[in-house]
């Protein structure tokens, strides 16, 4: 058998500090009955569930490459609405997409191979010596995973084969089961779990990151909201609440700030510790490289945040704030973003006006006030626009040990076009600079003296906070017709945001005239509060709103604050919103069919 090094995880109160080795092997052989013969290995081989949610690789930017380990939650950001990946994903931007592609094995592969561990201490963890309780809470911890592992695959695949025992790889022979039947083991999992007495409500003071009674009544709601039986899903959401779980009652990004991490918020996270050296590379992927030389490669979507409304509740339109906005081209658009005080003996003045053309640049380029005008456009919308996203002419406090070490931080401003680096004040410099990119903010709060380097973000990561489940709460009663009680749970959301109450009818931006334009209003709440979680891909899949949203039609891309696309373009498929199986599987499983309309 392969040993594979297991280092010790913040996420397990069983480690500390240690490096060890566990006796396990490849996703499709895991079989190690032998290994369970005490507490301590038991303790080990149920760490090692966990172990497989972690990115290892950490250098490795392009998400689509093999190397890339543990849950690719960059990567599935980069495929939602909100977010875009600089470099392209294959899967998006090929003409043909292919079931050879890694992306797609990859996902393959870490849902088995937790899938593989969790069943390997179902069906050993008995022979561990373990007290009563501690034996069932260990079960339920592997019973939980297993569910979240098939609730993923299901989420992608639509039905994969089932297996529920150890195996070898010759016996991984299994045809794709029916997406029905693996949601069914996912409540049959997740059912143990709450009727357990020996699960806690709760693991806000012990057993912090472990599933608990709580985490397993929200992962089956969320079955259910893709089931659409909206019944059970309303019954598990609200035993969350009475198991200890509420919303974070501060401001909205302060939530992801380390000192706060451990709130009642907090459902189920991957825990991150940079003293260990057990961390992520979220922020090397999404700041400037004014925030520790990091590279700008997952950029939210300039659409994205368009669609962010007003601070007084109507939708947002360039229109209201640029005379002449709907008369140009996208990209005659760059004019209004240019940066204050270019002139003609300049190089970038020249350039922008190749570019624009001579005749727009002449009518509405303001020497002295192109900055203020477009500002004006950000600082009157929803709160959470700034909190979340670096816009264009806002001052962000900036740290680099690379070019102020031993300095004190320093603005920087983003700025089109980049100029100068400069000192304080300066232009913010972002690592991709062939147009002007939105840059995410969440999760990248650059503080010296905080960050040992760029690879090492703390912060915990929510696989389950009590925002997702509310919101989704606030969809099922919308979907049974309980339109005040989804306004009283979606107000809380806004309330904390600093947006105003949704209320029943009435002609105002922030009244809602029935079920339709609600549930319109919770999507809105989702893509805005979840965004950089990994959680809006899976939505829109949800909806059925990914054609709309993600590729505007048939086609869109990467796009400028000014809207014309200027990096990688995606291209819509009809049968893309299921993923196929992967080619590597169906040369090693005859039993595994291609699946229609992908390339293999």
């Amino acid at each position: 058998m392969k040993k594979i090094i297991i280092f010790c995880l913040t996420i397990c109160s069983i480690l500390q500090g240690c490096t060890y080795m566990l006796d396990t092997t490849p996703y499709d052989q895991i079989a190690t009955g032998n290994m369970w013969t005490s507490e301590e290995l038991a303790d080990k081989g149920v760490a090692g569930i966990y172990d497989v949610l972690y990115n290892r690789s950490l250098l490795v930017l392009n998400p689509e490459k093999s190397e890339v380990t543990g849950i690719n939650k960059l990567g599935i950001e980069s495929m939602g609405f909100c977010s875009g990946y600089y470099s392209g994903i294959a899967l998006l931007t090929s003409t043909a997409p292919s079931a050879g592609y890694a992306y797609i094995s990859r996902e393959w592969q870490f849902g088995y191979e937790g899938i593989h561990r969790c069943n390997d201490a179902i069906a050993n963890l008995h022979k561990a010596g373990l007290s009563e309780e501690k034996l069932e809470r260990l079960m339920c911890e592997s019973k939980f995973m297993r569910a979240f592992f098939y609730y993923r695959l299901n989420m992608f695949f639509q039905g994969v084969p089932i297996y529920l025992e150890p195996i070898n790889s010759s016996e991984a022979t299994r045809g794709k089961s029916s997406a029905d039947d693996v949601w069914k083991v996912c409540l049959d999992d997740l059912t143990a779990c709450i009727q357990s007495p020996h699960l806690g409500n709760n693991t806000l003071k012990e057993n912090y990151g472990r599933p608990s009674k709580g985490a397993a009544y929200a992962l089956r709601g969320m079955v259910y909201m893709w089931k659409k039986e909206y019944d059970s899903a309303i019954k598990d959401f609200e035993e969350v609440k009475k198991c200890g779980y509420d919303l974070w009652e501060g401001k909205y990004i302060d939530f992801f700030k380390y000192e706060n991490e451990k709130d009642k918020e907090m459902i189920l996270p991957l825990q991150y510790d940079e003293a260990s050296g057990y961390c992520d590379n979220i922020q090397l992927m999404v700041g400037s490289r004014d925030h520790y030389d990091c590279w700008t490669e997952l950029i939210p979507s300039a659409d994205f945040v368009d669609y962010y409304r007003n601070a007084d509740g109507s939708e947002f339109k360039w229109s209201a704030y640029l005379t002449g906005w709907d008369d140009l081209t996208p990209a005659q658009r760059e004019v209004f973003f240019l940066r204050n005080n270019l002139t003609s003996n300049q190089s970038a003045y020249n350039d922008a006006k190749s570019r624009i053309g001579a005749e727009v640049m002449n009518k509405y380029y303001l020497t002295s006030g192109n900055e203020a005008r477009i500002k004006k456009a950000y600082e009157s919308r929803d709160p959470r626009l700034q909190q979340t996203i670096i816009t264009p002419y806002s001052s962000t406090n900036c740290y680099s040990p690379y070019w102020n070490s031993g300095e004190p931080m320093q603005n920087k401003v983003l700025r089109w076009p980049y100029l100068d680096r400069g000192g304080n004040n300066g232009d913010m410099w972002h690592n991709q600079r062939n147009a002007g990119y939105y840059i995410y903010k969440k999760y990248n709060e650059t503080e010296k003296g905080r960050y040992i380097e760029r690879l090492r973000c703390h912060c915990d990561y929510p696989l389950i906070r009590f925002t997702d489940v509310w919101l989704l709460y606030a969809e099922a009663l919308n979907e049974k017709d309980r339109l005040d009680e989804a306004i009283i749970a979606v107000n809380k959301i806004r309330k904390r945001a600093g947006m105003g109450d949704l209320e029943k009818g009435g002609t105002g931006y922030n009244s809602v005239s029935g079920k339709e334009d609600m549930r319109e209003r919770i999507r809105y709440e989702r893509r805005v509060e979840l965004c950089l979680e990994s959680i809006n891909y899976f939505d829109e899949i949800r909806w059925g709103t990914y054609k709309e949203t993600k590729f505007q039609g048939d086609y869109s891309g990467l796009k400028a604050w000014w809207g014309n696309i200027v990096g990688s373009k995606w291209y819509w498929k009809d049968y893309m919103t299921v993923w196929p199986i992967p080619l590597v599987e169906t040369q090693r499983n005859p039993n595994l069919k291609p699946t229609e309309g992908w390339t293999y």
